[in-house]
């Protein structure tokens, strides 16, 4: 018998630490627009041992595990893994993991893969960083840190993101206060803190919209 709404896989503890830092905001129902829903990482929340390679293609006998005890399985993984960027088509790469929770008893309803492209530090940036600069505690001395990273062409004029976003967050910790902070602290603190109303990434709209559609907002007749 089903007792909880949804069973989070992630590749590794970065990941890990993002889930957990959305859902620590009280209005994450708010944020996301859909109904609240139970969320304890201790039951709904698992960290693959192998990370992107294991949730790729041992995830879906893992969450076998909880067909019986969850409504519903959110599948989170990087694509830019071994030569996936250079060998493989990102749809055709979901679909291999799709039809492999299907085989297992998933019911294509049941279940989303948010595949994250090229890798999650794509998720954090947005075009207005202010949100950005205070969880990397940026003091602002040499502009906005879209100017910062303009200056050091690793943001072009005109894009919405760093081209390259792993980048970009490891020369704001090599330079700056952000240093003191681990990859997994950043993340927690961006996804408890930080507006994605402006996120335009498909990874993480897509994951949005399949919780506004397990979850609709349920307004009261008047």
């Amino acid at each position: 018998m089903t007792t909880r709404d949804i069973v989070f896989l992630v590749a590794d503890g970065e990941m890990e630490q993002t889930v957990k830092g959305f859902f620590e905001n009280p209005a994450y129902d708010q944020r996301l627009t859909c109904a609240r829903f139970d969320f304890d990482a201790k039951q709904d929340l698992i960290a693959h041992p192998q990370k992107d390679p294991g949730v790729y293609a041992g995830g879906h006998k893992l969450l076998e595990l909880y067909l019986e005890t969850h409504e519903y399985a959110v599948v989170m993984l990087d694509f830019d893994f071994n030569d996936n960027l250079k060998n493989k088509d990102i749809e055709e790469f979901r679909e291999e993991i799709k039809n492999r929770m299907l085989s297992v008893g998933w019911s294509e309803d049941r279940f989303h893969i948010m595949v994250i492209n090229p890798e999650l530090e794509v998720l954090m940036w947005q075009e207005d960083t202010r949100g950005i600069e205070q969880a990397l505690d940026y003091r602002g001395e040499q502009g906005t840190l879209r100017q910062w990273l303009k200056d050091r062409h690793l943001w072009d004029e005109g894009v919405p993101k760093p081209p390259d976003p792993k980048k970009a967050l490891d020369t704001i910790r090599a330079e700056n206060s952000g240093r003191s902070r681990t990859h997994s602290q950043i993340f927690k603190r961006v996804a408890k803190d930080v507006s994605f109303k402006h996120c335009e990434d498909p990874a993480f709209v897509g994951l949005w919209q399949q919780l506004q559609n397990w979850f609709p907002v349920e307004y009261a007749c008047k």
